[in-house]
């Protein structure tokens, strides 16, 4: 490799971890301004100005603020997923812990606002529920039955943040799923 292929693949390995080091800073400021003051009140503005980036940087790596929130949703619970080789009940266990995890390690008040923003319409409340639904679907192969464990989900979580953590959500579902696993 001659001089200048090694100056180059340098200036691009550095862009790249810059780039990277500047999407992580926006994901960060973004989920801590939204926790904060709620998705609707939060500008892309905000964010960059937080984040310590420009606008346009904002733009390489999101189409909009929506587009953050459903990357986010997708690159965190991407972990969540078991192959096929398992069977529907195992990759159902498996989602929901990872989910309940992820939540968790986010922390109550998170969660909390999360929830509050469900109630409210928002889109951040609504793409997690509409990620849910359409995982634990699939998982499943069937919708009604989909939706009945995402009701069960949501409500043990509700009542986990109106509890201020005093209820453990996870033994909630999984004596749902181990209740309906009995029957099948």
């Amino acid at each position: 490799m001659n001089y200048y292929n090694v100056v180059m693949t340098y200036n691009n390995e550095l862009r790249s971890n810059r780039s990277n080091e500047n999407k992580r800073r926006i994901t960060e400021c973004a989920m801590q301004l939204i926790s904060e003051k709620g998705f609707d009140a939060v500008s892309v503005s905000e964010i960059t100005e937080a984040a310590g980036v420009s606008k346009g940087s904002f733009y390489t790596h999101f189409s909009s603020k929506e587009d953050l929130i459903e990357q986010k949703i997708r690159i965190s619970y991407e972990d969540a997923l078991l192959s096929a080789d398992h069977s529907r009940f195992e990759r159902l266990e498996y989602f929901l812990t990872k989910s309940l995890e992820h939540i968790k390690n986010g922390g109550l008040k998170m969660a909390q606002v999360w929830f509050s923003h469900s109630v409210q319409g928002s889109f951040y409340g609504k793409s997690k529920l509409d990620y849910d639904r359409a995982r634990i679907s699939d998982i499943l192969g069937d919708k009604r039955l989909a939706d009945e464990v995402v009701s069960v989900y949501y409500g043990a979580l509700n009542l986990w943040c109106f509890t201020d953590g005093e209820v453990e959500p996870e033994k909630i579902i999984m004596d749902h799923i181990r209740k309906y696993k009995e029957h099948k």
